[in-house]
């Protein structure tokens, strides 16, 4: 969708609103469906005004920045160590890491706190990095540098990296937009994800 230099920001969104829903509607992040939402989709992660400002990149942020230090991964094949969860996972975590309630947001503070296969917990140790910087991790020499970039030096994969690190939303779109299972970018039938940075 094309925007006008002039355009407000505020007004995009509304434009933009109505799509970013009905993705989201029906998904694991759909929580209109909870008594404290208030048959609110959004509300538990946004909010149109007074949003908190403490965690960079955040839009309209509704909930509380989390200053839980992580146990991280740690592999002897990784170039790149581990380092804190950068802010765009540090999004996630306030909720999946079960320090905090779902259900506190917007100054609330909540008893309803996430559980199950969505609990990641405080222990990042055994899930896949994040917070690493993307560095050519898994470059061979030979390997085709046009699978990642055009001619112009500009990146192609269709994931996300942020300040060029691996975080959570690097493969899970948390507005479900792919409509793939556990919201992630692309799906795993024939590792298709994973080798979308892992060559063989």
């Amino acid at each position: 969708m094309y925007f006008p230099k002039t355009m407000p920001l505020a007004v995009g969104l509304i434009f933009l609103a109505p799509v970013v829903y009905s993705q989201i509607q029906g998904s694991a992040h759909d929580f209109s469906g909870y008594g404290w939402s208030g048959n609110r989709v959004c509300i538990a992660c946004h909010v149109s005004h007074n949003a908190n400002q403490s965690i960079p990149s955040s839009p309209l942020w509704n909930r509380e920045a989390t200053n839980t230090v992580y146990t991280l991964y740690v592999s002897p094949t990784m170039q790149q160590p581990a380092q804190q969860p950068g802010s765009s996972s540090l999004l996630c975590l306030s909720c999946h890491d079960g320090v905090t309630a779902t259900d506190s947001f917007g100054g609330n503070v909540g008893t309803d706190y996430i559980q199950g296969s969505a609990l990641i917990g405080t222990d990042l140790s055994n899930d896949h990095p994040v917070g690493v910087l993307w560095d050519h991790q898994t470059d061979i020499e030979g390997t085709d540098c046009s699978n990642c970039h055009d001619l112009h030096g500009g990146v192609t994969l269709d994931i996300p990296f942020y300040d060029g690190r691996v975080e959570c939303s690097t493969c899970h779109d948390v507005h479900n937009s792919t409509g793939n299972s556990e919201l992630l970018r692309k799906p795993m039938t024939g590792s298709r994800l994973c080798l979308t940075c892992h060559g063989k």
